[in-house]
């Protein structure tokens, strides 16, 4: 996991949709309005999923929704999760979602997360880990808020975009003239 330092006075341009999203979420975030939720048995938001042409402000996405959730944004490159070992890539996944889970809360932004979980061989590897992020995903109890980013959903295994596994899909798209003349 890389640490990722995110400024202050960030702000995007046009995403009213996400940005209302994450407020109205970050009230449920509070100790005790999250102890209220689990005796209700009511789940707590877990992540989104941004989706949208590279260079149109997905990552930008993540480090404001760090910022609004005032919590550290850590960034997993799962390509550098791949091993070329049997069992190191999901040895090295698992080490990975703990240690997001040690250094909660956080933001855990998973960028381009179609190209780590890409079938690349017969071995099954890719299968196993995107076995064992979503189990992670809905059995995580520590506070640990995904954003994962793709630029190509349609490369995403479709286990992954299934409803309930992300709280929203958000697409970020390039700036209409309007947002380009606030940004």
């Amino acid at each position: 996991l890389e640490l990722i330092e995110v400024e202050e006075d960030l702000e995007v341009a046009g995403l009213n949709n996400l940005i209302d999203w994450i407020n109205e979420k970050k009230s449920l975030t509070s100790p005790a309005l999250k102890e209220e939720l689990k005796k209700r048995g009511i789940a707590t938001p877990k992540g989104v999923l941004l989706t949208g042409v590279p260079g149109c402000g997905k990552s930008l996405c993540s480090k404001v929704i760090a910022q609004k959730l005032n919590v550290s944004l850590y960034r997993l490159d799962l390509a550098t999760v791949q091993g070329e070992y049997v069992g190191q890539s999901e040895r090295q996944l698992k080490e990975a979602l703990e240690t997001a889970e040690y250094v909660s809360p956080c933001v855990l932004w998973i960028d381009e997360i179609e190209k780590g979980l890409k079938e690349t061989s017969n071995s099954g590897t890719t299968s196993k880990m995107i076995g064992q992020f979503l189990f992670w995903l809905q059995e995580c109890k520590k506070e640990v808020f995904v954003v994962a980013s793709a630029n190509s959903v349609e490369d995403l295994p479709p286990e992954l975009i299934r409803k309930g596994r992300f709280d929203e899909i958000f697409f970020v798209d390039l700036p209409n003239e309007t947002e380009r003349k606030q940004l």
